[in-house]
């Protein structure tokens, strides 16, 4: 099962974020994002994201070119690995802007998290039917 999630920045008129097709339960993503937010600063790990306007199959920061292939069964030519990152697609549909009601509403999206850039929290939701309409706030990094 691939578990989709959305993943973006909280603020503004309204919290937008980037489709990620795998992994995306609390377990997996948070220390995953809690990772790349304490190596790059919230600010690049928000950017890099909203850039793979077609969305991520991956946000795996160990990741390299050979798991993208052998491990992941990804070919290549759908997407490319963003070194660090994960793999994200460069072909298909547009996979991003998505906000909290779109990922409640959308049929694969089960959960969403938005990064509060003045903080370092993550906000985040379980957006499968049925789930309580409860957000729950993460802090997955020490800060100084």
């Amino acid at each position: 099962m691939s578990e989709p999630c959305i993943v973006g920045r909280l603020g503004g008129t309204k919290a937008t974020g980037v489709y990620i097709h795998v992994d995306g339960t609390p377990q997996a993503m948070l220390p995953r994002l809690g990772q790349l937010v304490a190596r790059d600063g919230i600010e690049t790990v928000l950017a890099t994201l909203a850039r793979q306007r077609y969305g991520w199959a991956y946000l795996w920061p160990e990741l390299d070119e050979g798991d993208a292939e052998t491990n992941l069964y990804r070919p290549l030519h759908k997407g490319r690995v963003i070194e660090g990152y994960g793999f994200s697609y460069t072909i298909g549909p547009r996979m991003h802007g998505y906000n909290l009601d779109d990922a409640r509403t959308h049929p694969l999206i089960g959960w969403a998290y938005f990064i509060d850039p003045a903080g370092g929290d993550i906000h985040w939701w379980d957006t499968r039917p049925a789930a309580p309409d409860t957000c729950h706030v993460a802090t997955v990094w020490g800060r100084a």
